[in-house]
């Protein structure tokens, strides 16, 4: 008995205790010592040029914290093209709002996006699809994330902003109650409901933002479904005010992006994420394929770069290929209340959001109304 009772070395056991190992080795890597120390960023105390501003609302509001790391902009950018070029930062960019009546809700062609180019992206993610939504519900995806200040309203914004310069009209659902995805499109006011913004280029669709003082299961099947059957594309900003209703919005979503940034607090949250997905799934709750991206990523540092792989190793393909670069353009277009594309359309970042864009067009394609056949006539 004695000897039919040890237990065989289970697979998932040694994944583990290897991933403790590694964490250790960073932890020793990023020269941090003793017992209680503040531990945010692998780079934090390996690179005194980082700067530290107040200016991320995105953390603030988020996270509570007072400060955020940026890292410095990297060269060697993905060979990606920007559609419309913005104006310079000494002439600030700014997208006004208008009243709902001023805005045709009628269908809008997008443009091609042939311009736009993934040189990182595997067949394997090029070709998938996400499942079909329900008809009538525009294609929608949920920017999701457990550590707190990974920059997820920054992302979202950001990411609506170049799908409209793309030719969808784009829904963005504040989620997280923060209330600051208006301010990344000029806004000076903070308050909730249906918000409508105009770009200064005049062949660029409406921008809407829906933010709410309570994320209810009421005002998603309300103000929120209403919202969405004008639109053609639609990001969630979630946050810990939205996870009792969870379920509820993973149920209207094709697809799940969740940033992480390359410290230890989003590694450890990456199995805390894939348990907790895995157990709505066991009860019966429909969850939409989920993939992980880095943010504020430096391709050039190895503690990046080893924190990519441990992540690599947890999540295989469902791990993005892209990233985005961090860089100092970030604070000063938040300051200005713009996204970094019309702040800075040439930066690094914004080729890498144009990336992510090209890549979520892709594997989850926006209704299109077909268009009747038609023969040419001579005049």
């Amino acid at each position: 008995m004695g000897n039919s009772e040890k237990k065989l070395p289970n697979s998932s056991e040694s994944i583990d205790e290897e991933l403790a190992k590694d964490i250790a080795r960073l932890y020793n890597w990023a020269q941090v010592e003793g017992e209680g120390v503040a531990y945010r960023d692998f780079s934090r105390q390996r690179k005194p040029r980082h700067i530290r501003t107040a200016q991320d609302q995105d953390i603030v509001g988020n996270q509570g914290e007072s400060a955020a790391v940026f890292e410095p902009i990297t060269e060697n950018p993905p060979s990606v093209e920007i559609p419309q070029a913005a104006p310079t930062p000494e002439e600030p960019l700014i997208i006004v709002e208008t009243s709902a009546s001023q805005v045709s809700t009628g269908p809008i062609q997008p443009e091609p996006v042939n311009s736009v180019t993934s040189t990182t992206a595997g067949p394997e993610l090029r070709d998938l699809r996400v499942t079909p939504l329900a008809e009538g519900i525009s294609p929608a995806l949920a920017v999701y994330s457990l550590a707190g200040g990974v920059g997820k309203t920054t992302f979202c914004a950001s990411l609506g902003r170049i799908l409209c310069s793309l030719g969808e009209q784009v829904l963005l659902v504040d989620a997280s109650v923060s209330g600051l995805l208006p301010f990344y499109f000029g806004a000076t006011d903070l308050r909730s409901g249906l918000r409508t913004f105009l770009a200064p280029e005049p062949h660029y669709p409406p921008l809407q933002v829906l933010g709410a003082d309570e994320v209810t299961k009421g005002w998603l099947d309300g103000d929120v479904k209403a919202a969405m059957l004008h639109a053609q594309r639609i990001i969630f900003d979630l946050g810990p005010t939205s996870m009792g209703v969870l379920p509820e919005i993973f149920g209207m979503c094709g697809l799940i992006l969740i940033p992480l940034l390359p410290d230890l607090n989003s590694i450890l949250t990456v199995s805390r994420i894939e348990a907790s997905l895995k157990a709505m799934k066991s009860r019966g709750i429909q969850i939409p394929p989920a993939f992980y991206l880095f943010n504020r990523f430096d391709e050039n540092d190895p503690m990046h770069q080893q924190a990519r792989g441990l992540v690599q190793r947890q999540c295989g393909e469902h791990l993005l290929p892209m990233t985005i670069h961090g860089g100092a353009e970030i604070a000063q277009a938040i300051a200005s209340r713009m996204t970094v594309a019309d702040h800075a359309p040439e930066s690094d970042v914004t080729r890498d959001f144009m990336e992510v864009a090209s890549w979520v067009r892709k594997v989850a394609p926006v209704h299109v109304v077909g268009r009747a056949p038609g023969r040419w006539s001579e005049r």
